[in-house]
């Protein structure tokens, strides 16, 4: 689905570039012009970088997890 007309981005491209590393609206408006022109996208982008975030934390490293030792 288009978030921004103006400049043609979809939902999926801004969560790709979310994923690799683009977290802030400013750096994908470097990239991709989406909030630039009329704004009327802004809010739903924002919204966009904060679930793709949310779903795309790292998770521990399972060294890091200690689990209970077993008598």
């Amino acid at each position: 689905m288009y978030v921004c007309v103006c400049n043609a981005v979809t939902e999926s491209t801004i969560r790709e570039l979310v994923t690799d590393g683009c977290t802030t609206l400013g750096e994908l408006q470097a990239r991709t012009g989406c909030a630039d022109c009329c704004g009327t996208c802004h809010d739903h982008v924002l919204e966009l970088i904060d679930r793709t975030l949310e779903h795309s934390a790292p998770l521990p490293h399972p060294a890091a997890i200690r689990l209970p030792l077993v008598a």
